[in-house]
């Protein structure tokens, strides 16, 4: 006795259904983009087409994937992409997944040197997928900016040298090397979403992205306590550094900042929560 395949709406059913049950808090959604991506249809396309069967490869297939978002995986990992400033960014297991928060970086940098101009260094440390460096060079409207991206995670530069090759290819330089150890001064502007959590802020939703991406110590700030001195040694007069933090740290970045940049103007800037979150130093 044959039956007869699911329809796209209920095999979409099932699979919300599922992850509910597992509580993804996102389920609905979840749910749509892994079907969506099986298909590779957008959304629209989608609706259309709930009413007709499931193609027969497509519902072991489709289970399968709903599987390991109700086992945790995350969508991204799961999918090979995630979109970050509007680009779509490949990524996997070897980087951590982009934030929208930290798009808050890109757009401030694009302000910052839009009202400079000019031929400007931007290094973005711990580049990791390179969402931030690719971003920033595919957004720019300057054909004299300089971007470079540098990761200590070889495995990281990997993957960020596939993202810069399709989304800017020939902006920007990648360099492995640990923080800015590898850089000489004349830099205009730095740029870093380093590894700001402690091994008490771990939970299960990060527990897919790889550790070194994510932990920095006791504290959680241990990565910019080091990157900060090398900064002040390498940044140019009437440069700048923007930094994404963990909200908890306000008062060590500013009094870390402060050392080290005694007459420069910092601040710690919300994210759209109202968080404590970027580090904006700003030298004269």
């Amino acid at each position: 006795m044959t039956h007869d395949p699911p329809t796209l709406r209920q095999l979409l059913h099932d699979g919300r259904q599922q992850l509910e049950q597992a509580g993804d808090e996102t389920a609905r959604l979840d749910a749509e983009v892994l079907l969506r991506h099986l298909l590779s249809i957008d959304r629209a396309t989608l609706y259309a087409r709930l009413p007709d069967p499931a193609p027969p490869d497509t519902v072991e297939r489709y289970r399968d994937l709903i599987a390991r978002r109700a086992a945790g995986e995350p969508v991204a990992y799961i999918t090979g992409h995630r979109e970050f400033m509007g680009l779509d960014f490949l990524v996997d297991r070897r980087v951590l997944i982009p934030r929208p928060e930290t798009e808050y970086l890109v757009e401030w940098a694009l302000a910052w040197l839009r009202e400079r101009g000019g031929d400007r260094l931007v290094v973005d440390v711990g580049t990791g997928s390179g969402a931030i460096a690719v971003s920033l060079a595919a957004h720019a409207d300057d054909p004299a900016l300089r971007v470079v991206g540098s990761d200590r995670s070889l495995d990281a530069l990997r993957v960020a040298a596939i993202n810069r090759d399709r989304l800017a290819p020939g902006r920007v330089a990648l360099v492995a090397g640990d923080l800015l150890s590898w850089c000489r001064p004349g830099i205009d502007l730095v740029l870093a979403n380093l590894p700001y959590l402690r091994p008490d802020q771990a939970h299960a939703g990060i527990a897919w992205e790889p550790a070194v991406a994510l932990y920095a110590g006791e504290t959680g700030f241990g990565l910019y306590e080091q990157l900060l001195p090398q900064v002040a040694q390498r940044l140019r007069p009437r440069g700048a550094v923007g930094c994404e933090i963990d909200p908890s740290q306000r008062a060590i970045a500013l009094a870390t900042a402060r050392a080290h940049f005694p007459t420069a103007r910092i601040t710690v800037r919300p994210d759209l929560a109202g968080l404590d979150r970027y580090l904006i130093i700003e030298t004269d």
